[in-house]
């Protein structure tokens, strides 16, 4: 089970269930049908029920890559006003007129302005330290964050709350150049380095936060996207929505290993 969840998570597991159908009927009108490197079903609905479930006045997204994560932040919250960021915005095929467009980096932008600060959610889909994130935003005066990247002890490109909350460090592994990283490096124009494991990271989150809870997958496969088996040991995650599958659920099926522990969070 899991062991560094913080506070009372804002949804229960059938309140999630009843809004799968809601959430199909969407998704069914979704722009972009090859999403290949942005987000799929199982943290496309996440972050969709998550921002309905919570209700922002604004939205702040980091990393919009071909923009299927704008619209579902638009029609998640309708009447929130969305601020979208990413240095390269010409990979975008979704674009819409409501959406305020940045192409500097979050922590370049001044945010003095903007009203709700405390009603406003932090969404970062783009692959950058969490943790960092999280005190850039704190300084800045918001509480409220989604971090879709959330990757455990010894996977993924980032370093992510579950990594600090598992004392795991990051060090940034050698991969194959391929299109998508070439263009995800350059548009973030940051150079990941190497964290040491560490204890602080995680007692600095445990003081700060009073809620911390992973988004539970749909459904949870015996192995992980990297081959190995999804344990509690090296992959504490939440139980799954569902251990059998049914037609209507097929899409969350097949897209499960896409799930890498989507995260709320909020600051004291």
């Amino acid at each position: 089970m899991q062991d560094n969840q913080i506070g009372q998570a804002p949804w229960t597991y059938p309140e999630i269930r009843d809004s799968i159908p809601e959430f199909l009927e969407l998704y069914r009108k979704k722009p972009i049908q090859d999403n290949q490197g942005g987000m799929k079903t199982p943290h496309l609905f996440a972050t969709w029920y998550m921002l309905k479930k919570l209700n922002p006045k604004n939205v702040i997204e980091s990393g919009i890559w071909k923009g299927q994560g704008t619209w579902l932040i638009e029609n998640a919250v309708p009447e929130a006003k969305v601020y979208s960021i990413d240095l390269n915005l010409g990979i975008r095929e979704y674009i819409s007129e409501k959406v305020h467009y940045f192409d500097k980096d979050f922590a370049s932008i001044d945010w003095s302005l903007l009203e709700d600060k405390e009603q406003t959610i932090l969404f970062f889909d783009d692959h950058q330290n969490a943790f960092e994130r999280m005190k850039q935003g704190k300084a800045l005066g918001f509480r409220q964050f989604i971090f879709e990247d959330n990757y455990p002890a010894s996977q993924g490109d980032c370093y992510s709350l579950k990594k600090a909350f598992q004392h795991a460090g990051f060090k940034p592994k050698e991969e194959r150049r391929t299109l998508r990283t070439i263009l995800t490096s350059w548009r973030n124009r940051k150079t990941s380095h190497t964290i040491l494991p560490n204890s602080e990271d995680a007692a600095f989150l445990k003081s700060t936060l009073d809620i911390y809870q992973e988004f539970p997958p749909v459904f949870k496969s015996d192995t992980t996207r990297w081959g190995d088996a999804w344990d509690e040991k090296n992959y504490p995650t939440p139980p799954p929505l569902f251990n059998e599958s049914t037609d209507q659920l097929l899409p969350f099926k097949t897209d499960a290993l896409f799930y890498t522990w989507i995260c709320y969070a909020r600051m004291k």
